[in-house]
């Protein structure tokens, strides 16, 4: 089971409470594999992991058209993050189909913005807000505010699908980023053959990235009792300014790490070609996460990353609105059953970066179909 994930502090320091419950608790980890049985398990997850998902309907259908003029607001983190930014425009696009208005707000990667943001959508009497990777849970008062007006909060992809709401949030559009980071985990074992030296960047002004890198170390910890990891933590507002030469200067220091693992692929975006351009005698590869769209053809290319773990961004969106319309209808929150899937060259030959074809099942008709919106 993963391990409960806790609020960070910008300044990198869990809250005193946190503080206090983990001095107090027991944990027990499972022992770990013999390198074999390690090595052969990653093997078995990589290959469920690289197959095709399907759409599973998250839950009963309902006529979205009573919805018709509605407005709600998107609370990004960053559009700088195509991650966040594809998110976003997919609960554009989904709102449109249903005729619900929106208003896109960027954070710019600053916690103030977000709740600048959440403030202004609750006094503009928004009938539903979605934040896409700002979380809820560095926002509490205007979430408060928000709970209290009755606009419903959907998060989207802030939090692992196993953490709890955050009070005032009606429901969360979320994957397991603890299996996610698993997953990463696993082929860095596969194919390594238990040998990896890892180096992961986390990011933990978000919980789900700090749940993603717990589902990594505990992979490693169990699985690959012979790998090494390196963890070093970074800031989403300076990935453009510092990560670049920050993977450059630790590469150097260890020049036996094989294998970079990015929590999120706007990091691999400047540790691609940082690593690109360092001139190491023995280039590591990168194994990511997200499935964005350059991060895949740098795999199609061959090009220093070599596999990613993904879900589909759009789709989130339209689970997104599809969770909003449930909340502004009175209706319960559902789980939108949203798919991991790992890409590596081999399935990626010869499919386009269209989500149908990279996740399969057409979920825009799908979602049409679920709102009535078709027969």
């Amino acid at each position: 089971m993963p391990s409960p994930t806790f609020p960070i502090c910008r300044n990198g320091r869990a809250p005193a409470a946190v503080l206090a419950l983990l001095a107090g608790a027991a944990w027990t980890l499972p022992a770990p594999a013999r390198a074999g049985d390690g090595v052969a398990q990653a093997q078995a997850a990589v290959k469920q992991a690289e197959q095709m998902p399907r759409f599973v309907s998250p839950g009963e259908s309902f006529d979205i058209a009573r919805l018709k003029g509605k407005h709600i607001w998107i609370i990004t983190s960053t559009m700088a993050v195509p991650f966040v930014a594809t998110i976003a425009h997919g609960v554009e696009a989904a709102a449109k189909v249903a005729g619900i208005a929106t208003s896109l707000f960027d954070g710019k990667g600053d916690v103030s913005e977000w709740n600048r943001g959440m403030e202004q959508a609750v006094s503009e009497h928004a009938d539903g807000i979605v934040t896409v990777g700002a979380s809820p849970e560095l926002m509490k008062g205007p979430t408060a505010d928000a709970l209290a007006a009755r606009i419903p909060v959907v998060d989207a992809l802030t939090a692992d699908k196993t953490a709890p709401l955050v009070p005032g949030t009606f429901a969360h559009v979320t994957i397991s980023f603890y299996h996610s980071g698993q997953l990463q985990a696993d082929y860095a074992i596969a194919h390594s053959g238990g040998k990896a030296h890892v180096l992961i960047f986390g990011d933990n002004e978000f919980p789900g990235e700090v749940s993603r890198v717990e589902g990594m170390q505990h992979e490693f910890s169990t699985l690959c009792p012979d790998c090494k990891v390196i963890v070093q933590d970074t800031q989403v507002g300076n990935l453009g300014v510092r990560l670049g030469r920050m993977a450059q200067t630790l590469l150097r220091r260890s020049p036996d790490v094989t294998m970079v693992l990015p929590t999120y692929d706007a990091q691999a975006i400047y540790i691609v070609p940082a690593i690109s351009s360092a001139d190491l005698a023995n280039p590591p590869v990168v194994v990511g996460s997200d499935a964005v769209d350059g991060n895949l053809n740098w795999i199609r290319q061959g090009n220093v990353q070599i596999a990613d773990v993904g879900e589909p961004d759009v789709w989130c969106g339209w689970a997104a609105v599809d969770e909003i319309a449930r909340g502004m209808l009175g209706m319960p929150p559902v789980d939108e059953n949203i798919p991991l899937r790992l890409f590596v060259k081999g399935n990626l030959e010869g499919v386009p970066n269209d989500e149908n074809a990279l996740f399969g099942g057409n979920y825009a008709a799908e979602y049409r179909r679920l709102w009535g919106l078709v027969h």
